[in-house]
């Protein structure tokens, strides 16, 4: 080879190094504002905190995209220059994420040229923002997240600092601790609704499900005294802030969790002795909240039954007891050399077994109760065992609206939806005096309050199919890679965790960025590897 084609082949490579170096550290910056700088910006309060987030996001989104955007087509003009396009195609690299992302943003823009709302369907309803614009961001963050992000210890250190700064604010603004003094002038009734820098609870629970599970995670998996005791501190803030958030969703999200962790945690005596360890944290936080509560009731804000009965029952006393005992038994018996928890099979079945049959007989019961075919005595009023419209804090009405509108409307509706965002507008003209009967002329009924329900009227089958895709094949691709990169387990939580919680949630600012950025982490593990 001659001097002349070494140098061009130098050059060339070093030309490309410049380039991804340059858009690596662009994204990293990115995702540190997004992740440790974002959660806690707001003005004036909780008054205008929904559209300050919005402006921030949209503003440093359209910033970064619009750098990386002018780097990457200055990049593509070189490739094609010195002939190297051909071969740069030829190395890409397409997972099935990739392939649900790209068929997602196809169906966002059809959707939009094909919504009669396309007023609200570019930006998005007012107070929620989920237009078209939302929506291409999210695609964007994806690719250069999963493209050119690396883990990095310390900017994960730095995500959990802030999500610990976060967790922390929303306990003690439950006990009247207001450093920011977000509730001043806040009216009693509002207190409830609203909690930390994140603002809504409902927003604020989706924020936990999606950060919590990385600290758990590294308490759980990682050795190191100091690193123990820091995540551990973290895994009990965190605990504490799930049982007096007050956002019921967070349950469902709790439940998946504690499942994951068991499934993986049953692979070694180390990993299933971690979990136990988990729990007797999350028994002792709740009862430190509880013991808070009786011993300061004045303080205290008044939460939901469910997170009382969390926090004060007896029922809790006897689960942190019972798994001490596990605990020191399984040590015991470990010690003695007389268990390994991964040669006992049968144990994962059943735990299997149980979540299955248990999500069977409150679907049947939920059923037949509503159906009015259970006897007398077994029959319930209970909020989410009789599904009505008040079913689930009214969702029972936003679900049975949601899907009649869908079902009511034309075949392009049903294959492409009514575009991004587009649910306010196109639900009123199904049933608008119905919904001004229940909630006046006033209000709008602006999400379905479920995701999956949501994007169906937005986008359609098509949408629905590419959105949910998204989520099922990157947490099946990274289960399948945990072995090899046990951080993908933290990921995989977070994305069930999200997919579980926002059965009854929905798409918002915040959180909505932040899980696209964790599938985009997942997948730029797996391409760096």
């Amino acid at each position: 080879m001659s001097n002349h084609l070494i140098k061009t082949a130098v050059e060339k490579k070093k030309t490309g190094q410049i380039y991804h170096e340059l858009t690596r550290g662009i994204v990293s910056v990115y995702v540190f504002l997004i992740l440790v700088i974002y959660p806690f910006y707001f003005q004036d309060k909780y008054y205008n905190i929904g559209y300050a987030k919005w402006k921030f996001f949209l503003n440093l989104t359209f910033g970064t995209g619009a750098v990386l955007a002018a780097g990457t087509i200055l990049y593509f003009i070189y490739l094609v220059w010195s002939h190297e396009l051909k071969k740069n195609f030829q190395n890409v690299q397409i997972s099935v994420p990739d392939r649900f992302v790209f068929s997602y943003l196809i169906v966002v823009m059809i959707s939009t040229l094909c919504s009669p709302y396309k007023n609200q369907v570019i930006w998005g309803a007012d107070g929620w923002y989920m237009g078209l614009i939302a929506q291409l961001c999210f695609v964007m963050i994806y690719y250069f997240v999963s493209r050119y992000w690396k883990w990095d210890n310390t900017a994960v250190a730095f995500w959990l600092g802030a999500a610990f700064g976060v967790f922390l604010l929303a306990v003690i603004m439950r006990f009247r601790i207001d450093p920011l003094k977000l509730y001043q002038g806040l009216e009693e009734q509002y207190v409830i609704t609203f909690l930390t820098t994140i603002g809504q609870a409902t927003w604020y629970s989706s924020y936990i499900v999606l950060l919590f599970p990385l600290g758990m995670f590294a308490f759980w998996f990682y050795d190191g005294r100091l690193l123990r005791i820091l995540t551990g501190i973290f895994t009990s803030i965190g605990f504490m802030t799930i049982i007096t958030q007050n956002s019921d969703s967070i349950f469902v999200a709790l439940g998946i969790m504690i499942f994951v962790l068991l499934w993986f945690s049953l692979e070694s005596n180390k990993r299933f002795r971690r979990f136990l360890e988990v729990m007797m944290i999350c028994f002792m936080s709740f009862k430190f909240i509880g013991i808070c509560q009786l011993l300061f009731p004045t303080k205290a804000v008044p939460l939901g039954n469910i997170f009382i009965f969390c926090s004060q029952s007896g029922l809790t006393w006897a689960l942190l007891a019972g798994t001490v005992i596990v605990y020191a038994g399984f040590c015991l018996a470990e010690k003695r050399r007389k268990i390994d928890i991964a040669r006992i099979k049968v144990v994962r079945m059943i735990v299997l077994f149980i979540l299955i049959t248990g999500i069977g007989l409150t679907v049947a019961y939920i059923y037949l109760n509503t159906t009015g075919k259970l006897p007398e005595n077994y029959r319930s009023n209970s909020n989410y065992l009789l599904f009505n419209e008040y079913w689930g804090n009214n969702r029972g009405l936003s679900w049975m609206a949601s899907a009649k509108s869908f079902v009511q409307g034309n075949l392009l509706r049903q294959i492409a939806g009514c575009g991004p965002d587009g649910f306010s507008l196109y639900v009123q003209s199904f049933f608008g005096e119905e919904l001004a009967r229940k909630w006046g002329q006033s209000v709008a009924l602006t999400c379905a309050h479920n995701e999956w329900l949501n994007v169906l009227v937005n986008l359609g089958i098509a949408g629905a199919a590419a959105y949910l895709g998204i989520f099922i094949s990157s947490a099946a691709r990274f289960w399948k890679k945990t072995k090899k990169h046990p951080e993908l387990i933290a990921i995989v939580m977070a994305i069930l965790c999200y997919m579980g919680h926002n059965f009854f949630c929905y798409q918002q600012i915040v959180c909505t960025p932040t899980i696209f950025i964790l599938i985009g982490v997942g997948e730029s593990i797996i391409r760096h590897e």
